[in-house]
């Protein structure tokens, strides 16, 4: 009992300290869509039917965690930052139990110290963006260690396989990053531990050869409950084709460069992205789980060839994968491509704890030395993860902007992606912004709804335009007049120049349909 009130409260510390730190970074659209989507579902749209969503659903974990949260909440940004909070949380907890395995006492906590030490304290910037705020392959880490618990804990029972398939494929559905980073690992390594034994005349391993299996029925599965839910009337989601597809060659070098610096910024190692003084101690001071990390790759690596335990195996197979797909198959830039291998960041933390943990409490020397410097790092990170959670908050993008449409009753209007959602959260629902694309000519099909443009059902009245030549944000003045004439009224706030009719311009709009999803 004594254990479980500690690890609780240890949780809610931890919770509040990354809500903290959450909230120093802005909620924006990408954030805020995925909110919306949850208040829809918590109002009765299940199957999020009409949804065009983005090429990752959030449909199984995340979304559902930002539901629960808007049932007890509402619906506003605070939304964004307690769900990530408390994702993150979750990794953390979760990293630290499959690190510990099945190990007990000294080496267990131990084991558990350093897979959840490496994950502690998420650097400011811009790994808060990357790691806690908006849903985008981190979240997907907390299934995929469940699943990997199991695997560790369970027996060699007939049930085991059953049941990882449908944890496999609930991950899956909600990302397809644990094709990648679970589902492939799974596969590769039990097909290769159920033969081992053939190399030596036996009979091969039938628990393995059944694992591999429902891994490879998981990825089925998982496409037959994506088209049954459209079948069904759901959400459409954008292909994964028009974001992963092999790079050429002579890329691969400019690639690797940016993996590395995504790596760096994942582990909070990012020394040169930060200012000088406390942040550049900061990250200098993550080399410490990046250091863990890589030498529990390389000891995972060496397990690959020398019978390691199955999940070490399967952890380090699902950061190569993750890593090479990750390089190789997507346009891999730095700051947003650490998404793209987020993953890497919880299996490398749960492999420092498998493998270096045992090895500095079984040898005599590094027990005496590296422990305590270890320790001394561990107290670094708890006091970079307080500096994070006291840092000042931040509203949202657009809340300035959403305060201003609310004050002068303007309730329903188009503008550009990162001024539409933002916008309608940061509001609490009273103003919906739908995104166009091309100045306000076509409905924008990511993470939107197809009947926002529907002029029979839904109103619009407003643009959200700019005086000068147009950003990500607004739509330049000029091509708005060109497509919808001279507005009514205007109204201007900071850069912002609101253009006002006072008719339903959507009539203007073509009508979106489902190949504009498709070739998005």
């Amino acid at each position: 009992m004594a254990w479980g009130a500690g690890l609780l409260a240890a949780a809610v510390v931890l919770f509040w300290c990354y809500l903290r730190q959450s909230q120093t970074t802005a909620v924006n659209s990408d954030g805020a869509g995925t909110a919306l989507q949850a208040w829809d579902m918590l109002h009765g749209n299940l199957l999020l039917s009409g949804w065009w969503l983005a090429d990752v659903t959030f449909y199984t974990f995340e979304t559902p965690v930002d539901a629960v949260v808007e049932a007890i909440n509402g619906l506003n940004p605070d939304v964004v930052h307690i769900s990530a909070a408390l994702i993150y949380a979750l990794l953390v907890a979760t990293a630290a139990l499959l690190a510990k395995g099945t190990a007990r006492g000294p080496e267990g906590v131990t084991r558990a110290l350093i897979g959840a030490g490496v994950l502690v304290a998420p650097a400011i910037s811009p790994a808060t963006r990357v790691l806690i705020l908006s849903p985008d392959h981190t979240g997907v880490g907390v299934p995929i260690l469940l699943t990997l618990l199991l695997v560790d804990r369970a027996r060699e029972r007939w049930w085991v396989p059953l049941a990882m398939c449908v944890l496999l494929t609930w991950a899956q559905v909600d990302d397809p990053l644990a094709t990648y980073a679970a589902a492939l690992p799974i596969a590769l390594v039990c097909v290769a531990r159920a033969a081992l034994p053939l190399l030596r005349r036996r009979a091969p391993g039938w628990y393995d050869g059944t694992l591999a299996i429902a891994a490879a029925v998981s990825v089925e599965l998982t496409r037959l409950v994506v088209a049954g839910i459209r079948a069904a009337g759901g959400y459409s989601m954008q292909s994964l084709t028009s974001v992963a597809k092999l790079q050429p060659v002579a890329t691969w070098g400019h690639l690797l460069k940016a993996t590395g610096e995504n790596v760096l910024i994942l582990f909070g190692a990012d020394f040169y992205e930060q200012p000088p003084g406390i942040r550049t101690a900061i990250a200098f001071l993550h080399f410490a789980g990046l250091a863990l990390a890589l030498a529990g790759l390389l000891i995972g690596i060496v397990g690959l060839f020398r019978r390691a335990d199955r999940v070490t195996q399967i952890l380090t197979a699902g950061t190569l994968v993750t890593l090479a797909a990750g390089t190789l198959a997507t346009k891999m830039v730095p700051v947003s491509g650490a998404h793209e291998i987020a993953t890497v960041l919880p299996f490398g933390a749960v492999l420092a704890g498998r493998t270096v943990g045992p090895l500095l409490l079984r040898r005599r020397l590094p027990r005496i030395t590296l422990l305590p410097l270890l320790g001394v790092a561990l107290a670094g990170y708890l006091a970079a993860l307080g500096y994070g959670a006291a840092q000042s908050p931040r509203p949202a993008e657009t809340q300035g902007l959403a305060s201003f449409l609310v004050a002068h009753h303007l309730s329903s209007g188009l503008g550009r992606y990162w001024a539409a959602n933002s916008t309608t959260l940061a509001s609490d629902g009273q103003v919906r912004v739908a995104a166009v694309q091309d100045n306000a000519q076509l409905a924008y099909p990511w993470v939107t709804e197809p009947a926002w443009y529907d002029p029979a059902v839904s109103y619009a009245n407003f643009v959200i335009a700019t005086p000068g030549s147009g950003n990500s944000y607004a739509f330049a003045a000029s091509a708005v007049r060109h497509k919808f004439g001279k507005p009514s009224r205007e109204y201007r706030y900071g850069s912002y120049l609101i253009m006002v009719w006072d008719r339903n311009i959507l009539w203007q709009l073509p009508k979106p349909n489902q190949s504009q999803v498709d070739g998005r």
